[in-house]
């Protein structure tokens, strides 16, 4: 009795068909589509029909994914390149405008600068002045020739014909210092120029010359246990200004010795040519 009722419901009721598999559905649902929206059409070929297709209103189904990105990525090139084709080919005084527009107005009469240009020649005013400044290099240029007095580091430059600072080089120099000694020795006669008032300055001897320079030799033998740059300072108030250059070493009785820096003496007089008086 029992299979009989479940076969007359059965009967009755009908059977339910099963769902629908999801690909049919997704086949329905897409030609449902379709019936509201234009024809599709599936690009396959070449390029230029799919930009054809796409111009009269056409959606466009692609069978590889991400070539619309690409199309749209040489799209955007291709207006970038129209765009800088665009701008070569503008007048350079439209470009000009552009760049000033939001500056100031250009002076058409002011004359353009030039890098290489010569330097314009000075006025009879700084002509004069210039040559006032020169006059004290031209007055202690001649005064080697008389009998006035040299300061030392000048007359050494001179003498070497070298800059101040290639002479500094030049007392590393074993050969040009040996020169330099022999010629303070026998050619020149050297006088202090520090002291106040200038007849308390008294002639020096040069017998050599210091390896150290004065802001490392000891004064006085070292006893006092300052060197000679802070000697000169403290008992002459005189600050060297080339503490790093050496000093003239003139040798006393015994074992004494005197450091003299270079810019406290001065040259007076030319021994070889007119003696010494």
């Amino acid at each position: 009795m029992n299979v009989m009722e479940f076969l007359l419901t059965l009967m009755v009721w009908g059977v339910l068909e099963d769902d629908p598999e999801p690909e049919q559905q997704q086949q329905n649902t897409s030609s449902e589509a379709q019936t509201d929206q234009p024809p599709l059409i599936v690009v396959e070929d070449s390029g230029d029909e799919a930009e054809k297709n796409e111009k009269k209103g056409v959606d466009v189904i692609t069978p590889a994914f991400g070539l619309l990105t690409i199309m749209d990525d040489i799209a955007e090139d291709k207006m970038d390149e129209e765009q800088i084709e665009d701008e070569s080919n503008i007048d350079t005084s439209e470009k000009i405008l552009r760049i000033t527009q939001d500056d100031k107005p250009l002076d058409w009469t002011a004359e353009p600068e030039n890098p290489f240009r010569e330097p314009t020649p000075p006025t009879a005013t700084k002509q004069n002045e210039d040559f006032q400044l020169k006059r004290p290099t031209v007055s202690t240029s001649l005064r080697s020739k008389t009998n006035l007095p040299v300061p030392l580091i000048e007359y050494l430059c001179q003498l070497r014909n070298c800059s101040f600072k290639e002479l500094h080089v030049l007392f590393h120099n074993l050969d040009a210092r040996r020169e330099i000694i022999e010629h303070l020795r026998q050619n020149v006669q050297l006088r202090t120029s520090h002291l106040k008032p200038t007849c308390r300055n008294f002639i020096v001897h040069c017998h050599d010359l210091t390896v150290q320079s004065a802001s490392i030799v000891p004064a006085m033998s070292g006893y006092l246990g300052i060197t000679v740059r802070g000697y000169y300072y403290v008992k002459h108030n005189f600050k060297l200004c080339h503490p790093y250059l050496p000093c003239i070493i003139e040798f006393g009785g015994g074992h004494h010795r005197s450091f003299y820096p270079l810019e406290v003496l001065c040259v007076i007089r030319n021994k070889m040519k007119g003696g010494c008086y």
